[in-house]
Parts: structure tokens; C-alpha cells; sequence
């Protein structure tokens, strides 16, 4: 009897999905915002790791004792226009990638690492700190639905009809019990200066032992 209510504590935890546009609470959040500097970005950048096993989707079935509910996009950076009339001042960099695990509406996730996102594609891209700080109050942050695609420090911004398909972030009020232990950001390559993949090696040392027992096996 333990062992069901625990199950079904959990597909309850886990029914709101969390999604773009998902409910969020009414309660207001204490939650301070990740802060844009290199220990945030280690911790966030493991959180990722720990959550998806670098996986985009959730493995496994929602059933499963051990099923946790995670929703992951693909994370844009551009600055945009400066007024109506204008164009952005930059196409969209492809910058990294966004989780929410549980029930947190990724939206929140969203908010709550938006200056660490932004300070970290500055430093991934000098096309977008070369503006000046002026440019930098112009800076959006915009999201797809989660691909393989990762970016190198040769890409260049999305072409005119990749960048139809982005999503500008909207800004949404923080609310609810938010831990940043539940939600991560990982970049598409490091930042210049910062070499950190601690956890993901682990996570790929795993894989691939997990890999050379089913080669064994057959």
C-alpha cells in the first residue's frame, strides 16, 4: 500500500507537465534568480546533467517508480530591435539548452536563469558583446522545441527562415515553490575561459559502460 500511494504521489507531481503556457501558481516565490557568474553557471550546468542524463525527452515510462518528468528546449540569444521600425541588431545565436524537471512551468525556469543565460552567450558569442552595454539592455532570449542540433564557435546566427520558428521569451511572474535544483542550463560549448564538464563525464563514462555490457551481452 506504501509503495502505490508513493506512485501516486508521483504521476500526480507530474501531471501539469510543466509545458510553454503551463498554470503556475498563485503563491508568490522567495526564490532568488540564478546569478550570472561561473559558479552559477557549474551549478546549473550540473543540475542539467543530473536531471536529463543528457537526455532530450524523459526516458522510460511515467509508470515507472523511478520516471522523472523533465522538458527540455533549445535556448536562442539575439539583441533585438531597438524600436518598432528598426531590425534586431543581431540574428539569434544558438546558445544552449533549458530544463524543467517535475512540475516547474519551464516558463519559471526560464526566468529564473534568464541573466545567467544572457551572460553566458555574451561570453559564447563576441558578436553580441561587441555591441557595448548599450546593446546589452536590448538582449532577448528565445527557445524551440528541443533538437540534437548544438552549436560551435564557427556557427553563425540562424538564417531568416530558421528564425521564424523562435520563440522570444515572454517575461512571467515568479510564483510557487521554486528549487534552481530542479531546473538547469547547459551551453552548446564553453564559454571562453571556462572548461567544465565534470558530471557529463560521468554521465557519458556511465553510458558507455551501460553500452560495452549490452555488446557483451549479444
Amino acid at each position: 500500500p506504501h509503495a502505490a500511494a508513493k506512485k501516486k504521489q508521483k504521476k500526480k507531481a507530474t501531471s501539469s507537465g510543466g509545458g510553454f503556457g503551463a498554470r503556475s501558481s498563485n503563491i508568490k516565490s522567495h526564490v532568488t534568480p540564478a546569478a550570472a557568474d561561473i559558479q552559477s553557471l557549474e551549478k546549473q550546468w550540473d543540475n542539467f546533467a543530473s536531471i536529463t542524463d543528457l537526455e532530450i525527452f524523459p526516458p522510460g515510462n511515467p509508470d515507472d517508480d523511478d520516471y522523472r518528468h523533465f522538458i527540455v528546449a533549445d535556448v536562442f540569444v539575439r539583441i533585438g530591435r531597438e524600436d518598432e521600425d528598426s531590425k534586431p541588431g543581431t540574428g539569434w545565436f544558438r546558445t544552449g539548452k533549458l530544463v524543467a524537471a517535475d512540475d516547474i512551468d519551464i516558463n519559471v525556469a526560464f526566468a529564473l536563469q534568464r541573466g545567467l543565460i544572457l551572460w553566458t552567450a555574451a561570453a559564447m558569442w563576441p558578436q553580441l558583446s561587441a555591441k557595448g552595454q548599450s546593446a546589452a539592455k536590448l538582449m532577448q532570449v528565445g527557445y524551440m522545441p528541443p533538437t540534437m542540433n548544438m552549436a560551435d564557435e564557427t556557427e553563425p546566427p540562424l538564417d531568416e527562415d530558421e528564425a521564424e520558428d523562435v520563440q522570444i521569451l515572454q517575461r512571467v511572474p515568479i510564483k510557487g515553490d521554486v528549487s534552481l535544483k530542479n531546473i538547469g542550463f547547459r551551453p552548446d560549448f564553453n564559454p571562453k575561459g571556462f572548461t567544465y564538464k565534470r558530471r557529463e563525464r560521468a554521465s557519458m563514462k556511465k553510458k558507455k559502460s551501460s553500452m560495452n555490457e549490452i555488446m557483451e551481452v549479444n
